[in-house]
């Protein structure tokens, strides 16, 4: 694409006062600059309304509409300024316009799991990305994650594992997750669930957790025991920075915890703060 210069080669005050205009002051400039934008507007910016569909992405179109001027240079750009002139200091003719960018915030998070990985981005401020991942599932069974002890060591699995429920035992996820999470913008990074439910009984869920590829697991781990949600905060990332979390789950297998299928969810959540 070519690059291309602006340059301000007049400017024209029009005051008013009581609500009608005085006459116009072009000092010697007998013809005020007018400028055709037809061909630059053509030439770069025939995709500029390629994005304002998108769902995610957000636009701040603050335009002049009382009043745009007859002498603004590209007349369907959507901008926002205020020029400020400057004390006279003898013989001086300036102009100076506050210059403002606006980057729009990013934030990205994937979950990899069991036969799957989901992908949320959210651009722009205000844009919330949520979504359910389909093909699959955080699942517990013993033929799959199958027996973990206390300390999160297998013990086994199978269709009829012989190994008796009781304290120290527990059913391990079907994988281990990973998520990643990287932004722009300083981020928390969470995971939200509640106990699993069998109609009135309740099966609470451990998570354990990792945020460098497992070389290490924060100290304990997170309890999901209640039938109202729990938020559990994981990491506080700054913009730049990618987060790379591993997450394991199991739930107990003992004689208080009535046989049968539980139901829940899990959120893991990425908020800009």
């Amino acid at each position: 694409m070519r690059k291309f210069y602006w340059l301000a080669l007049t400017m024209v005050f029009v005051l008013a006062f009581g609500g009608m205009a005085m006459a116009q002051y072009a000092g010697v400039f007998d013809n005020p600059f007018s400028w055709d934008d037809t061909d630059t507007w053509n030439d770069y910016y025939g995709n500029y309304d390629a994005h304002v569909g998108d769902d995610g992405l957000v636009f701040y179109h603050d335009v002049d509409a009382v009043n745009p001027g007859n002498y603004t240079n590209l007349e369907d750009l959507n901008r926002n300024y205020t020029p400020d002139t400057a004390n006279s200091a003898k013989q001086k003719a300036e102009i100076t316009i506050n210059a403002k960018a606006y980057i729009p915030c990013f934030l990205e998070m994937k979950l990899t799991g069991n036969q799957g990985t989901t992908g949320v981005i959210s651009y722009g401020s205000g844009a919330e990305g949520s979504t359910t991942a389909s093909g699959y599932e955080l699942v517990f069974d013993n033929e799959i994650g199958g027996y973990l002890d206390e300390n999160w060591n297998s013990l086994g699995h199978g269709t009829n594992v012989e190994i008796n429920p009781g304290t120290g035992v527990y059913i391990g996820a079907c994988d281990i997750f990973a998520v990643e999470v990287m932004s722009n913008d300083d981020y928390r990074y969470e995971v939200e669930a509640a106990a699993l439910t069998q109609g009135s009984n309740l099966l609470p869920m451990h998570m354990r957790s990792s945020v460098d590829s497992g070389s290490s697991w924060l100290a304990g781990y997170d309890t999901f025991g209640a039938a109202a949600p729990n938020t559990e905060v994981i990491y506080n990332g700054s913009a730049g920075n990618k987060l790379e979390a591993l997450h394991n789950f199991r739930v107990p297998y003992n004689m208080s915890t009535a046989q049968g299928q539980y139901n829940g969810q899990i959120t893991f959540r990425a908020v800009t703060i």
